[in-house]
């Protein structure tokens, strides 16, 4: 009885074998980022002595942190868009990445060359690529609505500009959801496969339709995996290339050379990821345990 209690647990055993193959990036953390972020905390509270020439940080108070609500009039503008257009995109990235991989699932032929199909925005959009392709205007001349020719002019004239030039804001983030959704709809798919096809063979014993078995067997199953794709959209999403708020950081840090005032700004930045990343895990992540509860 007494060698039971030391007797590690099924459920113990997975966490530990999670813990070690997360060592390295734990080590690597530690080794590499830690005294940065560290540093660059302190920094966000005065800046460096340039006179001196060294790294040593004179420390003013919460000044930087005061010129940033008080006397900057780009940054917090520039991150409410941000934040704007994550509200947007967030939920339905998520949404037409589970669609997507839903339809994988389901179809029966040329599938392996569908998942190839799905994944190539994603190789293509990492780098010079997309940024060439954002400069072109590609989202703009897909779907243009004033050269469209398929719309009369006269409907055009009567929406407005206002209308249409919201219209066309609206596309821009529907290409661009369709166009970041790879990584995802791939790991929702994994998420499917790896549901027992006995749970919807019982289902539709018991009388069940595909939206009863969408909502009651396949969303419970896919929630871990779709709180991982909702932190993995939130990061991509505040980290975008295109993103004007880490321009403008980037700005500060390599242009004008205000190291203590660009941390300021990084860390607020990074304060409003957290939040995000917070609230997805209060609301998928409670789900997501719900359903391991079978509740």
């Amino acid at each position: 009885m007494q060698r039971n209690k030391h007797r590690l647990t099924m459920t113990k055993k997975q966490e530990l074998e999670g813990l070690f193959f997360a060592m390295p990036f734990i080590i690597g953390t530690l080794a590499f980022f830690a005294y940065p972020i560290i540093y660059s905390f302190l920094l966000s509270f005065g800046d460096l002595d340039k006179a001196g020439g060294t790294m040593r940080i004179i420390f003013s108070g919460i000044g930087n942190y005061k010129r940033i609500f008080v006397k900057d009039t780009t940054f917090l503008p520039e991150l409410l868009n941000v934040i704007y257009a994550s509200l947007l995109k967030v939920p339905l990235t998520l949404i037409v990445s589970l669609l997507f991989a839903i339809m994988l699932d389901k179809s029966k032929r040329f599938k392996q060359f569908f998942r190839i199909a799905v994944f190539i925005p994603f190789l293509l959009g990492t780098g010079q690529v997309l940024d060439s392709m954002l400069d072109l205007g590609f989202s703009k001349q897909i779907l243009n609505i004033w050269d469209n020719p398929y719309i009369p002019q006269e409907l055009l004239t009567y929406m407005g500009e206002d209308i249409l030039t919201l219209l066309e804001s609206l596309f821009n983030v529907i290409v661009m959801v369709l166009w970041s959704c790879s990584v995802q709809t791939l790991l929702f798919l994994s998420s499917i496969q790896s549901i027992s096809p006995a749970l919807y063979e019982s289902a539709q014993i018991d009388g069940a339709n595909a939206y009863e078995n969408f909502w009651k067997i396949t969303l419970p199953m896919v929630s871990p995996m779709m709180m991982l794709n909702a932190v993995y959209t939130i990061i991509m999403c505040f980290t975008g290339r295109n993103n004007n708020v880490l321009k403008y950081i980037l700005n500060y840090t390599l242009q004008k050379a205000q190291y203590g005032f660009s941390s300021a700004l990084g860390w607020i930045y990074f304060l409003v990821v957290f939040v995000f990343i917070g609230v997805a895990w209060l609301l998928i992540g409670s789900y997501a345990k719900h359903n391991a509860k079978g509740g």
